[in-house]
Order: C-alpha cells, then sequence, then structure tokens
C-alpha cells in the first residue's frame, strides 16, 4: 500500500510542482503581510482541491458520458504533460495571445489555484490515478500535495532567500522534465 501511495505522490508531486510555483505565488502576493500571505495560500489551495477532488470524483463519469476510453484519456493527458514539460524546460508558450486574469481581485483563484496548481495536467492525472489506483489513495495524495503547497508558499520568501532564485528555477527545470518522462510513461502504457 505504501509502495502504491508513493507512486501517486510522487506523480501529483511532480505535476503539481509546488517549489517551481513559488515564483508565481510571490509575484501575486509580493505586497501583502504574512497573514494575508497565509490567507492567500489557503484561498488557492483550497480553490484548486476543490477542482481536483471535483474531476477526481467525476472525471471517470465525464469520460463515460463522452466514451472516451481511459487509454485515450492517458494519452491525451500525456500530451499535455509533455506540453507543460516542454514549457517549463524551453520557455515555449504555445498560445501568443496573452489572456489577462479576469478576475484581477481574486488571482489565488486565476491563476494560482487554476491554471497554475489545478491545471490540465493536474486534472488528467487525478482522474487517470483515481482509475487506476482508486479514490482513496488518489485522495490522499492529493490532499498531502495540497498541504506541501501552502507549507511552501507560507515558506516562499525564505525558500528563495536560502536557495535563491536561480536554483527554485534549476528545480522547477528538472521537475519539467519530470513532468516529461511521466507523460512519456502515459502515452507508452496506453499504447
Amino acid at each position: 500500500m505504501m509502495i502504491l501511495f508513493s507512486q501517486v505522490f510522487f506523480a501529483i508531486f511532480g505535476v503539481m510542482d509546488p517549489v517551481g510555483n513559488i515564483p508565481f505565488f510571490l509575484t501575486f502576493a509580493h505586497s501583502l503581510n504574512r497573514e494575508q500571505k497565509e490567507k492567500f495560500a489557503r484561498s488557492a489551495i483550497l480553490y484548486a482541491g476543490v477542482i481536483l477532488i471535483i474531476f477526481m470524483l467525476l472525471g471517470n463519469a465525464i469520460l463515460n458520458v463522452f466514451e472516451i476510453s481511459i487509454g485515450s484519456f492517458r494519452i491525451a493527458g500525456g500530451l499535455v504533460l509533455l506540453a507543460l514539460g516542454f514549457k517549463i524546460l524551453f520557455g515555449i508558450e504555445f498560445s501568443t495571445k496573452k489572456e489577462e486574469p479576469e478576475n484581477e481581485k481574486e488571482p489565488s483563484i486565476i491563476p494560482l489555484a487554476t491554471p497554475l496548481i489545478a491545471g490540465p495536467g493536474m486534472i488528467s492525472l487525478v482522474i487517470i490515478l483515481a482509475k487506476e489506483y482508486g479514490y482513496l489513495l488518489t485522495l490522499a495524495g492529493i490532499l498531502a500535495n495540497l498541504l506541501i503547497n501552502y507549507i511552501v508558499f507560507c515558506l516562499a520568501p525564505y525558500i528563495l532567500k536560502v536557495f535563491g532564485k536561480k536554483e527554485v528555477v534549476v528545480f522547477g527545470k528538472m521537475m519539467g522534465l519530470i513532468l516529461m518522462a511521466i507523460g512519456v510513461e502515459f502515452i507508452r502504457t496506453a499504447l
């Protein structure tokens, strides 16, 4: 059971990339005091958690309604993870249109909760994990990673001081490579 949980946990950790999200969090929370930053982090984590749990619970039903096999969804999810990995590793943008968040007053929802924490890659991943490992392990993996994300966000200014911006970027690039490997594995096992 512990081996299965570690597989779920690390798959989610690689996609969620809490350390790689530090610069984004600090960009939106730079003018807030410590208490406001913690509230901002809680809000982002809560919204991301709700999104992920809804897709974990209803994702397979959605696939069934559209008659999409889990294999096809694994390939699509793998391609999304590959694209995210390319974006992180090489800074490749897949859209030339810069979209402004619709809700400027609540950046904890857009873009922090979604698409940064609970984006297409994470949504694809939780649907696949729920199908393959069950709801309990997937939920435990989601909650453990959201807790880590919250702690990392609350400690973000200190982490950036200790490790430096360059090291955080390098860690993010490593997570990009791991994302690509997970994406390839999703596609390989679906074929």
